[in-house]
């Protein structure tokens, strides 16, 4: 039987075009990609091959220039800024390599930022979320007081928190030494196994083999 589920995460026909004249990009060229509930796609590929600019389109974080960006069957391609980002914090998580934390609030606050933002209180979200990545009992920590490794943790406890289908992974482990890396893969992993659908970017091939399937993106083109 053919499932009617519709996928977490689908690109299609997806362009993205920068600059004109000589200038001109074409960062991405007509790209389709599917991601359904519990599958996690590693997306691979030389420097300045669309991969951060296929994440940030699939993230709400860019708006393609031609094609539709669906999330759970819902068309999210042009939404206005504001509508955006309450989408990015109710179904979309976000890892960014450099993590992103903001210094002057605590981890804790930093953790249930996107659920103050929809006028949510997040304490007991946000002990949660902290416990589900080994950091329980740290949220009244900054930034500027945890390891690189806790604190690439923290970013991930953020993506986590509330009802986010989508996760989205750009070198999350870029900074990080490999058992400290392993351990944030292992973190999304589990997550994806208990029903979301992710991306993770990466230039390592050790790193790649946690997911389910690889993608080669080459030219602002997924490779066949």
């Amino acid at each position: 039987m053919i499932s009617t589920i519709p996928a977490a995460l689908e690109l299609q026909s997806v362009s993205c075009i920068f600059g004109q004249g000589a200038r001109r990009v074409i960062a991405l060229n007509d790209v389709s990609l599917a991601v359904e509930p519990g599958e996690l796609i590693a997306v691979m590929g030389p420097s300045g091959s669309g991969k951060s600019t296929l994440l940030n389109v699939g993230g709400l974080l860019q708006r393609p220039t031609s094609g539709r960006v669906l999330i759970d069957g819902v068309d999210v391609s042009h939404l206005s800024p504001a509508r955006a980002a309450r989408a990015r914090r109710t179904k979309v998580g976000v890892v960014f390599q450099n993590y992103n934390l903001i210094p002057t609030l605590t981890v804790g606050e930093n953790v249930g930022l996107p659920l103050e933002l929809d006028g949510v209180q997040p304490r007991g979200a946000v002990e949660i979320a902290l416990e589900e990545v080994g950091l329980g009992g740290m949220s009244d920590r900054f930034p500027d007081e945890i390891s690189g490794g806790q604190a690439q943790r923290v970013a991930i406890a953020r993506a986590l928190i509330g009802p986010r289908s989508v996760l989205l992974a750009d070198e999350p482990t870029g900074a990080l030494d490999t058992n400290s890396g392993e351990g944030v893969l292992r973190i999304l992993r589990e997550r994806i196994d208990a029903g979301a659908a992710g991306i993770l970017v990466t230039h390592e091939p050790r790193f790649a083999a946690w997911a389910d399937r690889t993608v080669l993106v080459r030219d602002g083109v997924i490779q066949k």
